[in-house]
C-alpha cells in the first residue's frame, strides 16, 4: 500500500515538472517572436530610401510642364487647380487626382554619378521634359528630363542646381506629361463629333419640346413621349436645320467658370438652372477597336444671362459646375426651341 502511494507521489511530480517545463517553453516562444518581430521591425526602419528631390505637397503654388515644344501651367486658387492659359477653367478633379502628391518626389532608382560629363549622350543638352515647381516661399525646383535608359524603364535626369546624374522611373515621367499631351480639361469642355451623333432632345419648363433620331442618313421626328434611346419616329424631316444646331453646339463657347462643386438644388436656381430651364440632350454612339458600339450622352442647362448680359450661366455634361457661355452661342441654340 506505501508502495502505490509512494507510485502515486512520484506521478503528481512527474506531471507537476512536465506542466512546468509545457509552461516555460510557450513563454519562451513568445518571447522569441516578440524578438523576431522587433529585429524586423528595426530592419525596416534602417531602409534608406532615396528620393530625386523632396517638398511638401501643401507648398506647391504653381506648376509647369513643358514636353516636345508643348507647355501648359497652372496655378492653384481656393484649393481648385486651374489653367493658367484658361481664363477660370479648372483642371478635371478626376484627372488631377494624386498629380500633387506625385510632385513631392519621386524615387530614385540610382544615381549614375556626381557630375554630368556630357549631356547630349543623355540627351539632357536640350532635354525634351522640364518640369518647373513653384513653392509658396518663392523657391522653385525645376527638373530636367532626357531620354529613356537602354532597357526603357527610367530616364536620365537632373535638378537645376545639382549636376547629380540620376535616373528616375519613366512612369513618373509619362504621367506628368500627359497632363501636357492630353490635357486634363473638365468633361464640360469636351467637343462632340456631329457625325456620332444620333439623338436631339430639347426640354423646357420640364416637358418635351423636340426630339429628332437619326437613321442612316436621314433624320426623323420623335413620337412624343419618348419611348426608347435613341428614340423612335417615322416622320422624315429636312436635315440641314438639325445638322446647323449640331455645328453650332460643337462650337461651345465658354468665358469662364463660375462655382464648382455645388450641391444644392437652390444654389442652381439663382442662375436660373432650376428644373424648367431651357435643356439640351444629345447622344452619340461610337465604336470601340473591338466593334462594340457605346452610346454616350451629352447634355446642357441654359439659365440666366449675366448682369453684363455678356453671357449665360449654364450647367454642361451634367456636372456639379455652373459655368459661363458665350451670349451669341446660348442665343443660337435657344432659337432652335422655337
Amino acid at each position: 500500500m506505501e508502495a502505490l502511494l509512494a507510485g502515486g507521489e512520484e506521478d503528481k511530480m512527474n506531471l507537476r515538472i512536465t506542466l512546468i517545463l509545457i509552461i516555460l517553453l510557450s513563454w519562451f516562444s513568445v518571447l522569441g517572436v516578440l524578438i523576431f518581430q522587433s529585429d524586423i521591425g528595426e530592419e525596416k526602419e534602417e531602409v534608406d530610401i532615396s528620393y530625386f528631390y523632396r517638398i511638401s505637397s501643401g507648398d506647391i503654388r504653381n506648376i509647369s510642364i513643358t514636353n516636345n515644344s508643348k507647355k501648359l501651367s497652372w496655378h492653384l486658387q481656393d484649393n481648385i487647380w486651374y489653367f493658367d492659359q484658361l481664363n477660370g477653367i479648372p483642371a478635371d478633379s478626376y484627372r488631377w487626382g494624386g498629380i500633387i502628391d506625385l510632385l513631392q518626389g519621386p524615387k530614385l532608382y540610382r544615381t549614375i554619378s556626381e557630375n554630368i560629363d556630357d549631356k547630349a549622350k543623355y540627351g539632357l543638352d536640350n532635354p525634351a521634359t522640364e518640369i518647373s515647381i513653384f513653392l509658396d516661399s518663392g523657391d522653385k525646383r525645376t527638373l530636367f528630363i532626357g531620354n529613356e535608359t537602354p532597357d526603357l524603364t527610367n530616364n536620365y535626369a537632373y535638378l537645376e542646381g545639382d549636376e547629380k546624374l540620376v535616373m528616375v522611373d519613366a512612369t513618373w515621367k509619362n504621367v506628368l506629361t500627359r497632363l501636357v499631351e492630353e490635357p486634363p480639361y473638365p468633361k464640360w469642355m469636351n467637343k462632340i463629333n456631329t457625325e456620332e451623333v444620333v439623338e436631339v432632345v430639347l426640354i423646357n419648363n420640364g416637358e418635351i419640346i423636340k426630339a429628332f433620331s437619326k437613321k442612316g442618313t436621314d433624320w426623323f421626328a420623335c413620337y412624343i413621349p419618348l419611348s426608347s434611346s435613341p428614340c423612335l419616329g417615322d416622320e422624315k424631316v429636312e436635315p440641314e436645320p438639325i445638322l446647323n444646331f449640331l455645328i453650332d453646339f460643337s462650337d461651345l463657347n465658354i468665358l469662364n467658370s463660375v462655382q464648382l462643386n455645388m450641391m444644392f438644388a437652390e444654389d442652381y436656381s439663382k442662375y436660373g438652372l432650376g428644373l424648367d430651364a431651357p435643356y439640351v440632350d444629345i447622344k452619340t454612339i461610337s465604336r470601340d477597336q473591338f466593334g462594340v458600339n457605346t452610346l454616350y450622352n451629352t447634355s446642357i442647362s441654359i439659365g440666366n444671362l449675366n448682369e453684363e448680359d455678356t453671357g449665360y450661366f449654364a450647367v454642361a455634361a451634367e456636372t456639379k459646375d455652373v459655368i459661363l457661355i458665350e451670349k451669341e452661342w446660348a442665343d443660337k441654340i435657344l432659337s432652335f426651341f422655337k
